[in-house]
């Protein structure tokens, strides 16, 4: 009876942890990757058509604001000229593919995937939280008043926390002891395999 106990509290190897956060991971490199493509686009496009334009300012314009095209169009082309399109574009993009890679790598019981998606959220956060910050400022100087400004500065917060929250969940598996103990099983059972072989 007594050795049965300390059975009870052992700490068992956790697999769908890891599993579960590599979801996660693939769908936040997903987002990331969208958010990325879009800037990109846009960096890659001198001036936006007055379609596009007429589409993004006709909110403002509805609650009483009073935004030209051309007004727009030169907070754009401000963007491009600092590239902040570009620099947040490209750290997106650059951080999606490590976070995906860091997503597949988890899923397959590799902790070496937490790693790599962390650095991707690094990556993202730095040069996200940078470009918008130049997004927000030409914004501030173009719109000014715009409830545009304020949408913005908004943006510039959620890729922030966005991003953050992501490198927190793939450190999640690598500081769990469950988790570590499921890497170690997985990882000792291919090793022993290979062995035998």
């Amino acid at each position: 009876m007594d050795e049965a106990l300390p059975d009870m509290f052992a700490i068992r190897p956790d697999r769908k942890g890891p599993k579960t956060v590599a979801v996660l991971l693939l769908l936040g490199a997903l987002f990331f990757a969208i958010l990325a493509y879009t800037d990109l686009t846009n960096a890659n496009s001198e001036e936006l058509s007055q379609a596009q334009i007429e589409t993004l300012i006709n909110v403002p314009n509805q609650q009483g604001e009073n935004l030209s095209v051309e007004q727009y169009q030169d907070f754009h082309k401000e963007i491009n000229e600092l590239d902040g399109y570009k620099i947040r574009g490209t750290a997106l993009g650059i951080g999606s593919i490590l976070i995906f890679i860091g997503g597949i790598l988890l899923f397959s019981m590799k902790s070496i995937g937490g790693k790599i998606a962390i650095s991707g959220a690094s990556i993202s956060f730095i040069g996200g939280v940078y470009g918008c910050t130049i997004i927000y400022d030409a914004a501030k100087e173009h719109l000014l008043e715009s409830m545009l400004v304020q949408t913005h500065e908004i943006t510039g917060y959620l890729c922030g926390v966005c991003t953050f929250l992501c490198g927190a969940l793939a450190l999640l598996p690598l500081i769990n002891a469950r988790a570590k103990l499921a890497f170690n099983e997985a990882n000792s059972v291919k090793l022993i395999q290979d062995e035998s072989e």
